[in-house]
């Protein structure tokens, strides 16, 4: 066996997880998912699923979470910053299994036909990057690995030619992926078998594949900063729709979609002719655009702040026909009309909200930067109840199992908490 191999073999976790008081005596049900094809599991990114199932659990790690977690049964799998890959039983934290990669796990697992399928990936640039040359985000190894889903065991591993930080997807039976080196992969997802190589010349930060129909994607890249639909079977660009070059972070967003339209957000400088830097003033977009054409619909100017090193771009969710969105240079979540682009309300939080947040039943509820859990209205912004829990949150998107609440942390803690337990906080 080769020394990668090694590397990516399972070892039997050891770990140990708080196990939480709050259990019922009856049954604690989950609808039980088989396959978790994209990130956040569906292109509106309200990544919720039905139970009762309610728990309470943490699990301290060595490394910062910017994955998202993923379920499939009751088999948690979830990435982070020092190169872990952890399957938990998502009723009580225990560990299963953990496999160690040798760059960080920033991408949300996929699951399908029992392979785990991760990405893995830096954020490096090479500090030489002039305007002449291409951009290329990720120094190695950068790679996309599947493993079988019940034991962790490493079935096979496809080297990229830049960052694995962006999620892939499942599109029409493939496996798609846009890398930090500019270039579209379609592989087998069962055997990792390459079917196709395309470089469009822009770059994929933290973006991921948004599956479109049956066999479309789309995704988004710097450089040439543009949105893509692409073909899932071949690579064939659908359209394409250009953004201006002094936007910044557009390849850091993950999308979202209704079906109608793609919405996401960026950085513009205050000045339509010198670079946004970081720690200077920015101003963050969000915008719409068709689905069947391509075309903008709309791109509208939201909170004004000083931009941040890394994570530029906040990641959006729709739901019950309102579009929000949080912010990188500002502590705030914005409901916007996905229609027309108006904002509908702007609520005020500790910290800048970069994860996407999720709706149940008309709450909301997500992370912030100063380590606040959040439930707001969604129809009016009110804070129903916010709960300091310590540890911040930056990109990781929480998901939501039955009536808990699943979400790692900058600080390198993944949580379990009731959602009774945010709602009924007031910590302001």
């Amino acid at each position: 066996m080769s020394a990668r191999k090694q590397l990516l073999g399972a070892t039997l976790g050891v770990m140990a997880a708080m196990l939480a008081a709050d259990c019922s005596a009856a049954p604690q049900t989950l609808v039980a998912l088989a396959a978790w094809p994209q990130f956040r599991l569906s292109a509106t990114n309200n990544a919720v699923i039905d139970g009762t199932l309610q728990t309470s659990w943490r699990l301290r790690t060595d490394g910062a979470f910017s994955s998202s977690p993923t379920i499939a049964g009751r088999t948690l799998y979830v990435g982070n910053n020092a190169g872990m890959l952890y399957a938990i039983d998502l009723t009580n934290g225990h560990v299963g299994w953990t496999v160690h990669v040798s760059n960080p796990i920033m991408s949300a697992p996929i699951v399908y036909r029992g392979v785990v399928i991760i990405t893995e990936g830096n954020e490096n640039s090479p500090t030489d990057a002039m305007p002449a040359r291409p951009i290329h985000v990720g120094d190695g190894p950068n790679a996309i690995i599947g493993l079988n889903a019940r034991t962790g065991k490493l079935l096979w591993s496809r080297a990229l030619a830049g960052t694995g930080m962006p999620t892939p997807a499942i599109v029409d039976g493939l496996l798609v992926h846009h890398d930090g080196g500019g270039r579209i992969v379609a592989l087998d997802p069962l055997t990792g078998a390459m079917r196709y190589e395309r470089n469009i010349h822009s770059i994929a930060s933290m973006a991921a594949a948004l599956p479109i129909g049956r066999n479309d994607w789309i995704t988004a890249g710097e450089w040439t900063n543009a949105l893509w639909e692409l073909r899932a079977s071949d690579g064939t660009v659908v359209w394409e729709t250009k953004f201006s070059q002094l936007a910044s972070g557009l390849g850091d967003c993950p999308p979202a979609s209704d079906g109608t339209r793609v919405y996401g957000d960026y950085i513009m400088p205050p000045s339509s002719t010198t670079p946004v830097l970081v720690g200077d003033l920015a101003t963050q977009h969000a915008y719409a655009v068709d689905v069947a054409t391509g075309r903008k619909v709309w791109d509208v100017a939201l909170d004004s702040g000083n931009l941040p090193p890394r994570n530029e771009a906040a990641i959006p969710l729709v739901a019950d026909g309102m579009l929000y969105i949080g912010s990188s240079v500002g502590p705030y979540v914005h409901a916007i009309d996905p229609r027309t682009g108006r904002v509908r309300w702007r609520a005020r939080t500790h910290g800048p909200v970069l994860g996407s947040p999720v709706d149940v039943g008309g709450t909301l509820y997500f992370g912030d930067l100063d380590g606040y859990l959040w439930a707001l209205d969604a129809k009016t912004g009110r804070t129903i109840g916010d709960l300091h829990v310590g540890t911040p949150f930056n990109v990781a998107s929480p998901i939501v199992a039955g009536r808990t609440l699943i979400l790692g942390s900058r600080g390198g803690t993944l949580l379990a908490v009731p959602l009774k337990d945010i709602r009924t906080s007031h910590a302001a």
